[in-house]
């Protein structure tokens, strides 16, 4: 008898590398809507019966209120300690059953998830793993084939030390949840890998197919990975114009950009496709905006540059540059301030393996007139950056930078001489 398919989707990992970003990861906002509606509700194979959703304390009573179009069910991972344990927190709902088990924020072409069904129903196999390859080392894990058999999983061998060159992708497909569950209940590991472990013995008793995926795949892990989600999002955009959308003469409009209901863009400005621009936000005069996601609520003042950058709801601009850079959301920049993304030699910035990365800035910051914010910092929640500042350190939440400077007051003896400056004006 032919078991029910269930998607079995982890949600309820902590995320502490996603900081200064604190909007839960599987919640962030893409396109005015949370980043779970496009890893699982819009991709799920036609194939699957029921939705069991693991989630923690804080996320719960907001992916509660996601409707699916199956039946879904929440089950809060008290005490995340890696996948094994959050699939063992689930046993009660995937009993007797299929499984495709897929992360709550990875996001990647909506025909990944069936094709990995396809393949397990047209060869009947025990499981299916999708992986991509790379080219260059990666720290995930490796997987060890037998020509189109995964025979094995390697978590972060090191460079040299990679079996093949696939890594593997969430998105398993298992066909027995019991034999999955009595594996994960009786191996052990001092390390993070108690899935992995199990799944590679039973790899030795069962058939698990390779399915080569060679579309897009994004993640969010760290938060530079919400550029690379933004800009997969967008590249699937057709141009749009909502109600009451206000678009005054002059404005320049290039490629896909969407346009949500109550938009103004005035005068002058230029709009570079693909692009999203949120409800009721406002676009000031001699504007440039190029490859980037705009929120809704969001004031873009007079004179500002955004290029490749994602911008959240109710942020707050004003001849400001943006590039490469994540601003979470309610996030205010006064006049002149400016977030570079670019190092003087061309280098690397941190550990994003980019060369152009601005700043990650979280919740509710202020930035000051004339602040300058260095490649690849990030911001935490709640903080302020004075004006005039340079911050070339990265500043934690609820923090308060400014700089001091003194200045020498005296009596000016000078005076102005009359010239006429006619000649002047002539050469200019």
């Amino acid at each position: 008898m032919k078991k029910d398919l269930v998607a079995l989707v982890l949600a309820g990992g902590v995320g502490n590398r996603f900081w200064p970003f604190s909007t839960d990861k599987t919640a962030f906002s893409f396109l005015g809507k949370p980043l779970i509606e496009y890893s699982v509700r819009s991709v799920l194979p036609k194939e699957v019966t029921r939705v069991v959703i693991v989630t923690n304390s804080q996320n719960n009573d907001s992916i509660s209120k996601i409707t699916f179009p199956l039946p879904s069910v929440t089950i809060v991972q008290r005490n995340p300690h890696g996948m094994a344990d959050a699939i063992l927190s689930a046993s009660s709902q995937i009993q007797d059953c299929a499984l495709l088990i897929v992360n709550g924020d990875d996001v990647t072409d909506p025909d990944m998830l069936a094709n990995v069904v396809s393949a397990s129903l047209g060869d009947h196999v025990f499981g299916v793993i999708p992986a991509f390859r790379s080219q260059s080392y990666f720290p995930g894990g490796y997987l060890v084939v037998d020509g189109n058999n995964v025979t094995g999983i390697i978590e972060k061998p090191g460079e040299g030390n990679q079996p093949s060159p696939y890594i593997g992708l969430l998105g398993h497909y298992i066909a027995d949840s019991n034999v999955l569950l009595a594996e994960l209940e009786q191996t052990r590991s001092g390390e993070d890998d108690v899935y992995e472990k199990a799944i590679s013995t039973l790899m030795k008793r069962h058939t698990f197919r390779l399915y080569p995926h060679k579309g897009h795949f994004a993640s969010l892990k760290y938060p530079w990975h919400v550029l690379d989600v933004s800009e997969q999002l967008l590249g699937k955009l057709t141009s749009h114009r909502g109600k009451r959308v206000e678009i005054k003469s002059n404005v320049v409009i290039e490629g896909n950009v969407y346009i949500e209901d109550d938009v103004r863009i005035f005068e002058n400005a230029k709009i570079v496709g693909p692009c999203y621009i949120g409800k009721g936000t406002i676009v000031g005069n001699n504007t440039m905006i190029r490859q980037s996601h705009i929120g809704a609520g969001c004031v873009i003042g007079f004179n500002s540059d955004i290029t490749r950058s994602y911008v959240g709801n109710e942020c707050w601009l004003h001849s400001n540059y943006i590039g490469d850079s994540v601003l979470e959301g309610n996030v205010s920049m006064g006049a002149g301030a400016a977030l570079a993304n670019l190092r003087l030699d061309d280098g690397v910035i941190q550990s994003s393996g980019k060369n152009k990365l601005g700043v990650m800035i979280g919740m509710h910051v202020r930035i000051g007139v004339n602040a300058s914010i260095m490649p690849g910092i990030k911001i935490g929640k709640g903080s302020f950056v004075g004006s005039g500042v340079v911050l070339d350190r990265d500043l934690p939440e609820e923090s308060f930078c400014m700089v001091k400077s003194s200045y020498t007051i005296m009596r000016n003896n000078k005076t102005v001489e009359f010239q006429n400056r006619d000649d002047f004006k002539k050469l200019i």
